[in-house]
This record gives C-alpha cells, sequence and structure tokens, in this order.
C-alpha cells in the first residue's frame, strides 16, 4: 500500500491520477473524492493504493479519512452512508475499485 498525505481539498496525485486511469476510474474519482468530503465534512484524507499482494492486477483506491467519532455505532453509520453515496457516484460495475478506510483521530 503506498500512502499519500492528508489533503484538505480535492486534490488527485499524479500517481494516484495515472493508476485511476489504469483501472479505468479516473471519470469517477472526483466525484467520489467530492462525495467523501461531504459525508466527512472538514476531515483529512488521503488516497492510497492498495495492492493485494496474493492476487496479481487486484488493485484498488482507497480513502483514507481521519475523524472523530462519538462511538462504533456513528462510525458504522457514516460508513455506511459513504457506501451507499457511493452508487450515487459510480456506477456499479466500478465502485468495488473504490474503498474507505477510517482513522479515529483522537
Amino acid at each position: 500500500m503506498s500512502a499519500t498525505t492528508f489533503f484538505p481539498t480535492l486534490e488527485i496525485p499524479p500517481e494516484i491520477a495515472e493508476v485511476a486511469i489504469e483501472l479505468g476510474v479516473s471519470a469517477q474519482l472526483p466525484d467520489v473524492i467530492a462525495m467523501t468530503q461531504r459525508v466527512f465534512p472538514d476531515c483529512p484524507y488521503r488516497i492510497e493504493i492498495d495492492d493485494d499482494p496474493e492476487i496479481a492486477n487486484d488493485r484498488h483506491l482507497a480513502i483514507v479519512v481521519r475523524d472523530r467519532f462519538a462511538d462504533v455505532d456513528e462510525a458504522v453509520d457514516v460508513r455506511w452512508r459513504w457506501h451507499e453515496q457511493l452508487f450515487e457516484v459510480c456506477p456499479a460495475p466500478l465502485a468495488h475499485i473504490f474503498r474507505i478506510g477510517m482513522e479515529y483521530n483522537g
């Protein structure tokens, strides 16, 4: 997994843009990031390239957000909301390329 730094605004680093092109989701990536920013307002995020070491050519884009959750229920609710809204901004056949990661910022 290669990580980038946390971004306060919509920025797509060149290496992430290249992988998005390879995976066929370059058109969807800005919308997924914008949706993530709506679901997690004011939360810093980073984008990681998630390569599965056991499965050849199994790559994903993981958007990792850092937030303070009141409790586990809130964290589960907001993760669920992200997945629901993913299908509003990304066609179902491409949705599996995107993943959400959440880090507690306590």
